[in-house]
């Protein structure tokens, strides 16, 4: 049997190799929020994780490889925590955009590490910038989404002033979560969500008026 077929534990060569990147990529979110960009390593991610420095340059490039590739994690599960908060079956839509809101929150909320890293951390260089801009653009084209399930006239709302409301929205929710993980500055979750219900109910009606 050649050697990358050979099962050890109970896994295989593959299953093993997938098992070290989890652990490096959670080793990664633990010390880029507990130490941040500047003061984390490799070696603190591989002491972490509990492996050698060879079996992570057998996965990432570079220390900004695997900030970057937690933030990509961090993007994914957004998009799996919304896409099974909307799919629920026998809900209003103003229902359905309060389940996204409230899972988007239980998200963050149970894990502040994910906002240290993704939109603190994550100021640090222009690559890492740009990760963050790429996030924060995926939120407000979910924003989006959500206002216009919620128009009394979808087809005829104004595509326009929802992308700059859902723009504003993301970003100012964005600072909020900064702000609840660096301070003591923190609202309740079920009163943010109604809040926050309210405030995209408004914008999906707010046309972007033409100056002059």
């Amino acid at each position: 049997m050649p050697t990358r077929d050979r099962v050890y534990g109970g896994l295989t060569a593959e299953q093993r190799e997938d098992r070290r990147r989890e652990q490096l990529l959670d080793a990664g979110l633990e010390i880029f929020a507990a130490k941040g960009w500047d003061g984390a390593t490799v070696k603190d991610v591989c002491r972490a994780a509990g492996l050698s420095q060879r079996y992570f340059y057998d996965h990432f490039a570079s220390k900004q490889d695997l900030f970057l590739a937690v933030c990509r994690q961090i993007a994914d599960d957004i998009a799996r925590v919304v896409r099974a908060a909307a799919s629920g079956t026998g809900r209003e839509p103003l229902e359905r955009v309060g389940d996204v809101l409230g899972a988007l929150a239980d998200y963050f909320e149970e894990d502040p590490r994910r906002v240290r890293v993704s939109l603190v951390e994550s100021m640090a260089t222009p690559e890492l910038r740009a990760s963050r801009s790429t996030l924060l653009g995926a939120s407000a084209q979910i924003a989006a989404r959500l206002m216009r399930s919620i128009h009394p006239d979808p087809e005829h709302a104004d595509v326009r002033g929802i992308a700059v409301s859902a723009q504003v929205l993301s970003g100012g929710i964005a600072e909020l979560l900064v702000a609840a993980s660096t301070t003591d500055v923190t609202v309740p979750r079920d009163e943010l969500v109604a809040h926050l219900t309210r405030l995209y109910t408004a914008a999906a009606t707010l046309d972007l008026q033409e100056p002059g």
